[in-house]
């Protein structure tokens, strides 16, 4: 009887101790737990679960970021089919996202220039240079539009910083050799006309200009071989067809000035019915 009660009394406290063992274990959300229970436990919301689920300020940040880019590459894929309306719409979308982003504020300007608005660009190339003033892409830029409205002071102080900042595009010596020849400063034309052929010397254009200043300068044969290797480069490049045939006239060349006078003519009658 008294080995009977012992056992009993060993296993109420075997069940007392498996009792408190199970509370214990219990607290640590071990109990019942197999193998799918586990995980779910595991995986499940944290306590900051709500905390955790608002935006995080950077995670918006990097979004913004990404659709930005998204908006700027199709923009590029619009102005790039000349659809720049489309364009426009889709750089002020990343503008939106992004107010900083100088490329997507430099292509609404060159958009905008394209469709022959230079008054609209300028404002935007003016920001994107306000947000990065060491990138001469923009300013070479800004001085295309400023020469387009013949703001030519302002064309010549950004062309110029463009240069500073080591753009060197045969297009910004050309227009600088404009300027240059229209406030009658033929050395410095004649120097922008030959720095654009050494960056570009596939380059129509300046072989025509540095021609027309020669002529004023009283040398009309090297006008004449510059005239000549402007319709190498370009045989349908209308000035020179003009120039050239005005430059034999007066020479006494007729039947060659004559022929180059028809030529012009032609070229720009199809200038003009070109869709």
């Amino acid at each position: 009887m008294a080995h009977k009660q012992r056992l009993l009394s060993v296993s109420r406290r075997d069940r007392l101790l498996g009792l408190l063992l199970a509370l214990f274990m219990g607290s640590w959300g071990w109990i019942g737990c197999g193998e799918k229970e586990q995980q779910t436990l595991t995986d499940g919301p944290s306590p900051n679960a709500q905390k955790e689920g608002k935006p995080q300020p950077l995670k918006v940040e990097q979004e913004e970021q990404i659709a930005a880019e998204v908006y700027y590459r199709r923009g590029r894929r619009y102005l790039q089919h000349s659809q720049y309306e489309e364009a426009i719409g889709e750089f002020s979308r990343a503008v939106h996202l992004k107010p900083d982003f100088a490329q997507a504020l430099d292509q609404i300007g060159l958009a905008y220039t394209l469709q022959r608005r230079p008054g609209e660009a300028i404002p935007y190339y003016k920001r994107a240079i306000a947000q990065t003033p060491e990138n001469g892409i923009f300013l070479m830029h800004l001085g295309k539009t400023y020469m387009d409205l013949r703001d030519y002071a302002e064309a010549k102080k950004a062309y110029r910083r463009a240069l500073e900042l080591g753009v060197k595009r045969a297009k910004i010596y050309y227009d600088l050799g404009v300027v240059s020849e229209r406030e009658n400063e033929l050395e410095a034309a004649s120097s922008y006309f030959q720095q654009a052929i050494q960056v570009n010397s596939e380059f129509a254009d300046p072989y025509c200009r540095l021609g027309a200043v020669l002529e004023k300068q009283g040398e009309p044969t090297e006008a004449a071989y510059l005239y000549q290797q402007a319709l190498k480069k370009d045989p349908r490049h209308i000035p020179t067809h003009y120039r050239l045939a005005q430059l034999y006239l007066k020479q006494g060349h007729r039947e060659e000035g004559l022929r180059l006078l028809r030529d012009f003519q032609h070229l720009k009658q199809a200038e003009r019915e070109r869709p």
